[in-house]
């Protein structure tokens, strides 16, 4: 819809009456956009051109972009919002949002380089100090989380506020059970003084939310539920007060509220979201570990060290059994990728400095292959199969590094662990294919898809498993498939139950396991020709995304979800026990050499299942 001729009717009328100045000496206007969700040529790139036209014709101060400013976060898109926002005449500042940090193809690198910042940054406007922080999810489906290296950030900013300066907080996310570290965070801005906050993520009018005593002001979508309704939210600070509008496009603003920024009644009337329930995983686990940063990769095992990366861009190797560190290597980015331990070497995909080889026992680098992009996904060790970067598979000799064969796919990254058998290696990639290759040639042997033009539904982020000559998936189109392995062709798929991303299979290939999002662990059986439902039990989770695989340890099979819970199901179906060991997403749950489970949670713990624990409700599931 093309907007020059109301652009003109109201040019004037926006001029002298879309900021009426409660307090003409002291306001300041903010123009606050969030969920912009701009790709080249759809109907919020017109949309987007027109509110930048607006607001450079206005009074406003400052512009204040609250994340989600792409639909893929592809470095394209990043590019192009990037230039459409830098014909903005007005300061302006930008944090990204769960599109920008879920499905990056650069893993977040490229919103770093474009924007000059990896999500943090801190400005000052008139009398008002803002702290903006990302708050993912981090390169896979789950609830948003805070880093916990950015809650030290908020604080150390915090204090650099000048006497009498008010601070507001920004983010994508809102500050309630949506943010798996919700009470940490709003604990954090309550002793930090910091009264309210800004977000975005929920497509409807600017809104007033209680988080914790902490007031929220939502902002709308640039696009809402048709073109002719699109808009954004205005802000006029003063002292202690906001005012709250909103801005259709063309049109004169509304006002929806105002508020004190610290204690006002209209805030505290409003319910927080319950308090998260506390964790009670003593009976069934150990916390061996607390990072001071958030961890994203699983645990990988050389006789008494555990290794596993941070976001803070290190590797790190501990020993368990004196609870030390041994040694540690730094990089210049997250870590994404869980370290895989072979013939005395930890080897580590990394999103900065390509892959890279270490001594297990002293943390020397022994090779290293540099790649022109990061590398996110997850490896398999008989020779090295690693997806190398955006749109590339390859084989490498562990003991030197050399590149025994690449296949290059064109794009996408390769997320999940690849599979391997029968001498082929089958993986998905964020591209809408999966690939089979002949495991000693890199031959491409078929790819198939699903059908969908979404990438979001890619099987980028699976586990192929394969049994009987069979692969079977839970791509993210929620459908369970078989494809038979030497042709690629349909054995049958089945979208009766909510699978994605999230399985695992028996130790004799004959049951396969999909975590399902209400919560359910469903067993299905390889053998037939048509899908057959085994059993299925509902796990403790209730609804949940998460794409931790399912561990098969000891005819247990073990299952985590996005709120710190982690679930154990004997293999004929029964539950044994479900426990909440922490607030934030799993990650991974991985079996060390003495049959013990380790799972990594997104807040930095790292815990310890013992082998075989003993069968019992720890908590009761319906």
């Amino acid at each position: 819809m093309k907007y020059s001729k109301i652009l003109l009717c109201f040019g004037a009328l926006w001029a002298s009456s879309a900021f009426p100045a409660p307090a003409p000496c002291d306001t300041l206007r903010v123009a606050f956009l969030t969920d912009i969700h701009v790709t080249p040529g759809n109907a919020q790139d017109s949309l987007f051109r027109v509110a930048v036209d607006e607001i450079n014709a206005s009074p406003c101060d400052i512009v204040i972009f609250g994340g989600d400013l792409t639909n893929l976060g592809s470095d394209a898109e990043l590019k192009y919002v990037h230039g459409l926002i830098s014909r903005l005449e007005k300061p302006w500042h930008a944090v990204p949002g769960n599109h920008e940090t879920t499905w990056s193809e650069s893993a977040c690198t490229t919103f770093a380089r474009i924007f000059g910042h990896d999500g943090r940054t801190a400005f000052r406007a008139g009398d008002y100090l803002f702290l903006g922080y990302a708050s993912g999810p981090f390169m896979k489906m789950a609830m948003g989380a805070v880093r916990t290296e950015d809650l030290a950030w908020l604080a150390a900013e915090a204090a650099k506020a000048r006497p009498g300066q008010r601070i507001v907080s920004l983010c994508h996310y809102p500050l309630n059970n949506d943010l798996t570290n919700r009470t940490e965070v709003t604990a954090t801005l309550r002793r930090l003084g910091i009264p309210l906050t800004l977000f975005g993520h929920y497509h409807r009018a600017p809104s007033l939310f209680n988080f914790d005593s902490i007031a929220g002001i939502q902002g709308r979508a640039l696009r809402g539920k048709s073109d002719s309704d699109a808009g954004y939210t205005l802000l006029d600070f003063w002292g202690d007060s906001v005012r709250v509008r909103e801005k259709t496009l063309g049109a004169e603003p509304r006002t929806r509220f105002t508020i004190r920024m610290q204690d006002d009644p209209r805030t505290l009337a409003l319910a927080s979201d319950p308090t998260p329930p506390v964790p009670d995983y003593k009976a069934h686990a150990q916390l061996v570990l607390q990072d001071s940063a958030t961890i994203y990769t699983g645990a990988a095992f050389y006789k008494d060290l555990v290794y596993y990366g941070t976001t803070q861009g290190v590797l790190r190797a501990y020993d368990t059994r004196r609870n030390r560190e041994v040694w540690r290597q730094r990089f210049g980015g997250a870590l994404y990728t869980t370290p895989l331990v072979a013939e005395g070497l930890v080897i580590a995909g990394t999103t900065t400095d390509g892959l890279r080889a270490y001594d297990a026992r002293t943390g020397r680098e022994r090779w290293h292959i540099d790649t022109p992009t990061p590398i996110v996904g997850q490896g398999l060790v008989a020779a090295l199969y690693i997806g190398l970067g955006n749109g590339t598979m390859v084989k490498i000799a562990v003991r030197d590094g050399r590149i025994l064969w690449r296949y290059d796919y064109g794009r996408g990254q390769s997320q999940g662990q690849p599979t391997l058998a029968d001498g082929k290696l089958v993986f998905g990639a964020w591209n809408g294919h999966l690939h089979c290759l002949d495991a000693a040639t890199g031959k491409l042997g078929w790819k198939w898809t699903n059908g969908s033009k979404s990438l979001f539904l890619s099987p980028g982020n699976i586990v192929p498993r394969i049994a009987g000559g069979r692969v079977f998936i839970d791509a993210p189109d929620r459908a369970v498939t078989c494809l038979d392995l030497a042709s690629g062709s349909v054995v049958w798929r089945c979208t009766d139950y909510k699978a994605r991303e999230a399985s695992g299979m028996s130790a004799d290939g004959k049951r396969f396991y999909v975590k399902t999002m209400d919560g359910e662990l469903l067993a299905i059986d390889t053998v037939p020709d048509a899908f057959r439902r085994l059993w299925i039990t509902p796990a403790g989770f209730g609804y949940d995304y998460t794409a931790c695989p399912v561990t098969v340890s000891g005819g247990i099979a073990y299952l985590a979800d996005r709120s710190g819970n982690v679930a154990a199901v004997r293999e004929d179906g029964t539950p044994l026990w479900c426990v909440k060991c922490c607030n934030s997403a799993a990650n991974f749950i991985t079996e060390a050499p003495d049959g013990s489970l380790w799972a990594t949670f997104a807040e930095g713990k790292i815990f310890r299942i013992p082998p075989h624990a003993p069968a019992g409700h720890k908590k009761k599931i319906p």
